[in-house]
């Protein structure tokens, strides 16, 4: 069981399987857009077969099958009707194929500095595409294990007939050099709308066969669906010009961690009543991230020091400092483990301004409260859910319902779902199985 969570792990917050370098054109053949907004690096064709290997074909063999036979079966229907629309004969000669491309564009960080941020391009050939999606990925598990290597698997999305673009976030991909920001929505949801006008401008540029008279969607799930609500906030701030030209219809949110302090408080009050983390590493990556978004306000704390002596000597905490590659066998050392296992109480106990200052750091990042959403909203979330606490379900609901916001929570309380992993698995695999039936 043990190894069958930590490929869960694996798989729920970053996909599982991730192409070569290889696999992508010779770096002599980049092209460079017209467009100022973007650079393509690379690009290939695949099969729907291959484009589901990539991202989501192995999932129910690493995890149970029953929780991803939904998702299985409407990626097969949507791809089948495609199919049958096509005709025997169109299906012959020219079997459905989908094209993948590798981009940077340019955003800003979180001290508004211009960096150029990488994202992959996702889209059907072959066919009229009459939506745009903006796909935010969950949290990752080192660098192998984001958008730009194939392994996020809400990539699926274009069977739906979509445009789909998936960013890195900062910290990741073409900015691996950067700091992490993690949970850093303000930032995180401006960069992820850059993509999406991006991608309008790849589009464009590229004369895809995109109807005239497409819708946008944003979905995201865990960290995506954060960074998914964030983005709809972000679209808001835009002018009325921009706001017509992404023509957004609806946003999905599923399992995110809205409100980062409350988030923060429930794993403290969980730890009270004995529970296990069902991430532990969410630990040492919101405190890094709040290290990196507010360095001045942080320079009289070191960020080890709010570790145990037995988390530091894993190495975890420092390597998600260093914001180092390949962290998976490493991310394993602190599964199953207490958050009183890896947060040094102690030093919290002497030093409760230091917390308290990093929860008020984790408020701002708040995006439960001072706006309303403007735009359709669909909140999912699983109740329980072992790794998202379902307060942010709740606080989410209570500072931004309107007409505009639709709820659904998912009921994690058969014996399969026991685990705190496979609670949160289950709710993606009810997100993705959603938008592939077109039910979202």
């Amino acid at each position: 069981m043990k190894k069958k969570l930590f490929i869960a792990l694996a798989i729920i917050f970053a996909g599982l399987t991730s192409c070569e370098d290889k696999d992508f054109l010779d770096p002599q053949e980049k092209n460079q857009s017209s467009s100022s907004s973007y650079v393509v690096l690379d690009e290939l064709e695949v099969t729907q077969q291959e484009l589901y290997d990539m991202t989501i074909g192995d999932m129910k063999k690493s995890v149970d099958a029953n929780i991803f036979e939904g998702v299985d079966g409407a990626y097969k229907e949507v791809n089948n009707n495609e199919v049958n629309e096509q005709g025997t004969t169109t299906r012959a000669l020219a079997p459905l194929l989908y094209k993948v491309v590798r981009i940077e564009y340019k955003t800003l960080d979180q001290n508004m500095e211009p960096v150029n941020a990488s994202a992959l391009i996702v889209y059907p050939l072959l066919r009229k595409m009459n939506k745009v999606m903006l796909i935010n990925h969950g949290t990752q598990i080192g660098f192998a294990m984001i958008p730009t290597k194939y392994t996020s698997v809400e990539a699926i999305m274009a069977a739906t007939g979509a445009l789909c673009i998936l960013p890195d976030y900062i910290g990741l991909g073409s900015t691996s050099n950067h700091p992490d920001l993690y949970l850093n929505h303000e930032v995180h949801g401006r960069t992820s709308v850059d993509a999406l006008i991006a991608l309008l401008d790849y589009a464009k540029a590229k004369k895809l066969s995109l109807d005239s008279s497409y819708k946008s969607y944003i979905v995201g799930y865990s960290q995506g669906g954060s960074v998914s609500l964030a983005s709809l906030r972000r679209v808001q701030q835009l002018d009325m010009d921009t706001q017509r030209r992404i023509n957004l219809d609806k946003v999905y949110c599923g399992d995110g961690p809205y409100d980062l302090r409350r988030t923060f408080e429930t794993y403290m009050e969980d730890y009270e009543k004995g529970k296990k983390m069902g991430l532990g590493a969410v630990i040492p990556l919101v405190i890094n991230s709040m290290f990196n978004s507010y360095p001045s306000e942080v320079s009289h704390m070191k960020y080890e020091d709010f570790f145990t002596k037995w988390a530091l000597s894993t190495g975890v905490p420092q390597a998600i400092k260093n914001n180092k590659e390949n962290l998976v066998d490493m991310m394993l050392k602190f599964n199953g483990k207490s958050l009183g296992d890896i947060l040094n109480l102690e030093y919290i106990s002497e030093h409760p301004d230091h917390l308290a200052k990093l929860l008020e750091l984790m408020d701002r990042q708040n995006l439960c409260h001072g706006w309303q959403p403007q735009y359709k909203l669909k909140l999912l979330h699983g109740n329980p859910d072992g790794v998202v606490p379902f307060s942010n379900f709740e606080e989410a609901v209570e500072g931004l319902s309107n007409s505009y916001v639709e709820t659904k929570v998912i009921s994690n309380k058969s014996i399969l779902l026991t685990e705190p992993l496979l609670q949160h698995i289950n709710g993606m695999a009810v997100m993705l199985e959603e938008i592939l039936s077109g039910n979202f």
